[in-house]
């Protein structure tokens, strides 16, 4: 046989012998990885404690959530006053949505919040669903000074809403045909 046919024989050979051991060895799996666990300690988003945290700081503070509400709560209120009782109701729905945002991330206010709901909120959704614009006004006044007094308690006295002399978005107060 000459060298070259010896050389690629073996070869051969050995390619097919150690195609045959993979083929046929036991497969070793490796545990999952426990992500309560950080094994490295510089690695800050390995770990679902890191995780946790990571995803904790990059919600929106309490002023994001409020700029929200606001602009929901004018919305409701021009709604409202323009007869389209539907779309006062979805933007109160919005708004406590948002709310339970604020809740659910800045959970030093959420009493806070709540009471704010139960006390004011309640009242202008009763009014948006007997359609009664005197009451819905006198609920969103009162809603506007408990929501004022309620940044002063908080320690934001200089956080103050008022009502903008009208409405913002012409659509939200056209009457439903």
């Amino acid at each position: 046989m000459n060298k070259n046919k010896r050389i690629v024989s073996l070869t051969a050979a050995a390619l097919g012998l150690a195609g045959a051991m993979l083929l046929t060895a036991p497969v070793v799996q490796s545990a999952p990885p426990d992500w309560n666990q950080c094994m490295d300690p510089t690695d800050q988003i390995g770990c679902l404690q890191e995780q946790v945290r990571t995803l904790s700081d990059i919600q929106p503070g309490l002023g994001t959530v409020m700029i929200e509400y606001s602009n929901r709560f004018t919305n409701m209120y021009y709604a409202a006053k323009g007869g389209n009782w539907d779309f006062a109701a979805y933007q109160l729905k919005e708004a406590l949505e948002i709310q339970e945002v604020g809740e659910m991330t800045r959970p030093q206010f959420a009493n806070g919040l709540k009471n704010f709901e139960n006390t004011y909120m309640t009242p202008i959704d009763n009014a948006i669903q007997q359609q009664d614009f005197p009451a819905f006004k006198t609920a969103a006044k009162a809603a506007i000074d408990g929501c004022n007094g309620c940044h002063t308690g908080f320690g934001f006295p200089y956080i103050q809403y008022e009502l903008p002399s009208k409405a913002p978005t012409p659509a939200s107060v056209r009457l439903p045909k």
